[in-house]
């Protein structure tokens, strides 16, 4: 796994995609801070409770609009590459 990932990131959680990147464009997902808080859950429960993971519908109306603090990529690596990259670019995560 990627090793030089901004600490503001962890702890990351990466889980594969139901329909491995029809909706999404990426086979896996990162989770920014997955034990933060969303809706009184953490992320990580969050995602698979609310996120793309139901029919196909709800999949794409989740993929058009995904939460900032969540980011895809063909591997594991390269989905946490992707969440580092949108860090550096000073994408919001969310509060703490």
């Amino acid at each position: 796994m990627t090793n030089n990932i901004f600490p503001g990131l962890y702890p990351v959680a990466v889980i594969q995609d139901r329909y491995q990147g029809t909706y999404s464009n990426g086979a896996w997902i990162a989770i920014c801070r997955a034990n933060r808080n969303e809706d009184g859950i953490s992320r990580i429960s969050w995602l698979l409770e609310f996120g793309p993971s139901g029919d196909d519908s709800e999949a794409a109306d989740f993929w058009s609009s995904p939460p900032s603090w969540i980011a895809v990529g063909p591997t594991p690596d390269l989905a946490v590459a992707n969440l580092a990259a949108k860090t550096t670019l000073g994408t919001d995560h969310g509060p703490d």
